[in-house]
């Protein structure tokens, strides 16, 4: 006997909590999709001031989209009110035969840039000289980078 008023009473209350939990709506105000953010960085402005260097035309592209994606990951925006100039003053590619062909002794992607920001600078730089990385890669990199410096 006192089993099977538990039994019906745990029921119940199950059944009133399946009902109700069926009636419940979902709170929309907030997209769990996107990632919060939490914090800001700058927009970056990307300027050739090397002197005798000719960059490739997509490079500055991809140093936003390696600095744009790092932001996205770690849930941070890019402010629309702030910005930085990022100034490539060092530039060497190689051609994608000649990497693929001969890596190293074909030399090396390089990449040296100076960023301001509000009356301070720093500097990323790096280089590629394996056979699988070229300066597209290394591109994205030095936004990848650039975005930590601020993060710091």
């Amino acid at each position: 006997m006192k089993r099977s008023i538990v039994a019906n009473t745990c029921a119940s209350l199950l059944t009133i909590l399946f009902l109700f939990g069926c009636n419940a709506k979902p709170n929309t105000s907030v997209d769990l999709a996107k990632p919060i953010a939490l914090h800001e960085v700058p927009e970056i402005k990307v300027i050739v001031d090397c002197k005798e260097c000719k960059i490739r035309d997509n490079v500055p592209s991809l140093i936003l989209e390696g600095y744009k994606q790092a932001a996205t990951k770690a849930g941070m925006a890019i402010s629309s009110a702030t910005s930085a100039d990022l100034s490539i003053i060092e530039y060497s590619d190689r051609s994608d035969a000649a990497r693929f062909f001969i890596g190293i002794f074909a030399g090396k992607d390089h990449i040296k840039a100076n960023v301001i920001y509000e009356g301070k600078n720093f500097v990323v730089e790096d280089y590629y000289l394996n056979a699988w990385q070229g300066i597209e890669s290394l591109s994205r990199k030095i936004g990848k980078m650039t975005f930590e410096k601020f993060k710091e």
